[in-house]
């Protein structure tokens, strides 16, 4: 169904106007597909991580250039594929409607090498989609994109899509997406607009809608490059973005975009290995909007990752910023998983730099984690630095244009203000302890200080 955003103008500042955006989901009713969407694959017994499907379909090209104009193209096979390029093909098609009905046998196969996806490019090939029509049902990838040197371009297409694993545009094995004018809708589980997989795929979009209605279904799930211009995204039952960055570094580019996450987080970066550093995720001239009374903006767990918000919003209903924990997400994607489902976890370690920026929400640690908040560029955080759970770490800095208002008391291990008079820290009444131990805070000499507004600062 068609879902009210807002539109974003580019310009110094982000501006709101009311408009109502369309998705494939108004041309097919995902009621009419509702047992398709209540699938729930077994991800515990996800298959050989091996090939062991071929990749096959009625229209397949090896070592050829072909166009394909006017056509309709289907099939509704199990593991099958409807149109393949493989092996150095160049195809080109436009004009055309592809219809892929079929389940697919084992999981890490469709995702690691896109068996049942509608199309399947791989192997140095390229492929060019120009005002095309994709649907599928049972759990099928709308356009699949496996290997270096293979390309996908995809210019004005239409992506439909029932059942689960049913990713809109799916790039892994170092595939690459240039993609514009797309209008994505996905009803399953675990299907997400853009998609990256093993090891790695490198999505750009640009000019895009995209809806899902599964759970784990994310506008981008980051494993390679999320590059998205100007994006509007409503992720019902997901983060707007998941990141894992357990097979390599990882980077999320969000520009000019408008996205609404209503599961988990707004942004969910972990790693579900060991942790190691390499994620990096930027907010552009970009509203995040995040539904639900305990969901964060941002969620970190077993990883060590930096988030740059930039002339950007983060709007939360829970009042929640920023969360980091001793966490990850299990392949159910509906929770956050701790000790108890893996004790071979660490600490997530995680950086928020933000410049020209107003924002507001708790910045919370859990479990000997860490935040370090970085106000500049005329930035103003409304909020409080606090300890959830355990021990954990609060490191906040602000340059001498921004301003800190305290919502509740705050807890710091450093403290770092350009303003040496603290007349950028309005404390409505709250009080900032510090450690008086921390080197960083060795030019505060221990002492208390009186706040704005009636509280004070002083050392543990």
């Amino acid at each position: 169904m068609a879902r009210l955003f807002y539109l974003i103008f580019v310009a110094a500042s982000l501006t709101r106007a009311d408009i109502t955006v369309s998705d494939p989901s108004d041309a097919i009713n995902p009621a009419d597909w509702a047992a398709d969407n209540a699938y729930i694959f077994d991800w515990h017994n996800a298959g050989n991580v091996n090939q062991e499907i071929a990749i096959r379909g009625p229209y397949t090209y090896n070592h050829q250039r072909a166009k394909i104009r006017h056509r309709v193209l289907e099939d509704t096979g199990n593991d099958t594929s409807v149109l393949v390029v493989a092996n150095g093909s160049d195809v080109d098609v436009a004009y055309t409607t592809i219809s892929k009905f079929g389940y697919i046998t084992s999981l890490n196969q469709a995702s690691f090498y896109g068996v049942n996806a509608a199309i399947n490019n791989a192997n140095h090939s390229t492929l060019a989609l120009s005002n095309v029509n994709v649907t599928t049902h049972n759990g099928a990838a709308n356009v699949y994109t496996y290997g270096t040197g293979s390309v996908t371009y995809a210019d004005n297409v239409w992506l439909y899509s029932s059942g689960p694993v049913s990713h809109g545009l799916y790039a892994s094995g170092n595939g690459t997406v240039y993609a514009k004018n797309v209008r994505h809708y996905a009803g399953g589980t675990r299907s997400s607009s853009f998609s990256g997989d093993y090891p790695a795929g490198y999505l750009h979009v640009q000019d895009s809608v995209a809806h899902t209605d599964g759970v784990g279904s994310a506008i981008c799930f980051l494993q390679g490059l999320c590059n998205m211009t100007n994006v509007i995204g409503y992720a019902r039952n997901s983060p707007a973005m998941i990141s894992d960055n357990a097979l390599g570094d990882v980077t999320g580019i969000w520009r000019n975009s408008e996205l609404t996450a209503g599961l988990l987080g707004g942004m969910v970066m972990i790693s579900d290995s060991q942790i190691r550093n390499g994620t990096t995720v930027v907010l552009d001239n970009t509203r995040l909007t995040v539904l639900g009374e305990t969901t964060p903006g941002l969620w970190f767990g077993n990883v060590i990752a930096t988030v740059d918000v930039i002339a950007s919003t983060i709007n939360t209903s829970s009042g929640i910023l920023a969360v980091s924990n001793y966490s990850f997400l299990t392949q159910d994607f509906n929770y956050y998983a701790g000790y108890e489902d893996n004790n071979n976890l660490s600490a997530a370690q995680a950086t928020i730099n933000v410049q020209d920026s107003n924002l507001s929400g708790s910045i919370v640690v859990y479990n000997r984690s860490s935040i370090s908040f970085n106000l500049a560029q005329y930035s103003n955080w409304n909020g409080e630095a606090t300890i959830g759970y355990g021990e954990g770490y609060l490191a906040v800095s602000l340059d001498s244009t921004s301003t800190w208002a305290l919502t509740s008391n705050s807890v710091l291990q450093n403290f770092t203000n350009a303003d040496r008079s603290l007349s950028n820290i309005i404390s409505n009444g709250y009080n900032i302890t510090y450690d008086a131990k921390s080197t960083a805070n060795h030019v505060w000499g221990g002492k208390t200080y009186k706040l704005h507004g009636g509280g004070r600062m002083y050392p543990l």
